[in-house]
């Protein structure tokens, strides 16, 4: 497993998708430090507040990412390598185990990246303008920009997973992308729409999509004018749980289905 992880870590270091969506990031970075800057100043109340405005900008990241996951999971049926890897011994289910990984990492990179070299900037530029850092509401912006930074992994990761067995399953590069823009966009129309159907099966179906768990803890989703976050402890663990329930059925039936479809390249 180590050597196929070291192989696909090649594979992305010399593939356009991932470099040209690092750039995204990395332009999207200072853009957003440019508009922040420019329309509300440096100052600071503590030095989690930078973060803490970044992460309510995290939907940008679920309409690129799974994009990624989604040329990552079908690669090898369009190149051919499939076949390749899997003839010289590699079992199916490890080949897919380790593009997922390796996902993960991706995932974790561009997390770091966005937000990361975000408030590295922000910090920077604070200083350079002898713009005021305080000390105030410390606690609790580190504790809402710790939670959505996790949740952001999670639940990004419960997307590659959706996203990756779909590509596994369909192993067609342009109509895995057209079903991946209809899960993200789906997921998204059903959390805005439905929260206000008259329809308590709809609204339920609202309330436990990934979107909608998204714009809770990114401080993004509203209803009647009123600003609804997380706030107990059984909202946090029941956030956790949505994701972790989707990855694992996810796994299961792409490591099962995988296994037992042909391999047309």
């Amino acid at each position: 497993m180590r050597d196929f992880l070291k192989g696909q870590a090649y594979y992305l270091k010399k593939d356009s998708t991932f470099r040209g969506i690092s750039f995204i990031f990395l332009i999207a970075a200072i853009v957003l430090l440019t508009w922040i800057g420019t329309k509300v100043g440096f100052d600071v109340r503590n030095p989690f507040q930078p973060l803490r405005s970044a992460v309510s900008f995290s939907l940008f990241l679920y309409f690129i990412i799974p994009v990624h996951a989604c040329f990552f999971a079908t690669e090898g049926f369009e190149y051919g390598t499939l076949k390749n890897i899997i003839s010289s011994g590699r079992s199916r289910s490890s080949y897919f185990i380790g593009k997922y990984i390796s996902e993960i990492k991706v995932i974790l990179w561009w997390i770091f990246q966005f937000f990361g070299l975000f408030y590295i900037f922000y910090m920077a530029a604070a200083l350079i303008t002898g713009s005021h850092i305080g000390n105030n509401n410390l606690r609790e912006d580190m504790i809402i920009t710790i939670s959505a930074l996790s949740f952001n992994i999670l639940y990004l990761a419960a997307y590659a997973a959706i996203v990756m067995m779909a590509g596994m399953l369909i192993k067609r590069t342009a109509s895995a992308v057209v079903v991946t823009f209809v899960i993200v966009f789906g997921d998204f129309m059903l959390s805005g729409y439905l929260k206000d159907s008259s329809s308590a099966f709809l609204q339920t179906i609202s309330k436990n999509t990934l979107m909608t768990q998204i714009l809770k803890f990114s401080g993004g989703y509203v209803i009647d004018s009123q600003l609804i976050g997380l706030s107990d402890l059984s909202e946090y663990i029941r956030m956790a749980l949505i994701p972790i329930l989707i990855i694992t059925i996810c796994l299961i039936v792409t490591i099962i289905s995988f296994g037992r479809s042909d391999i047309h390249t």
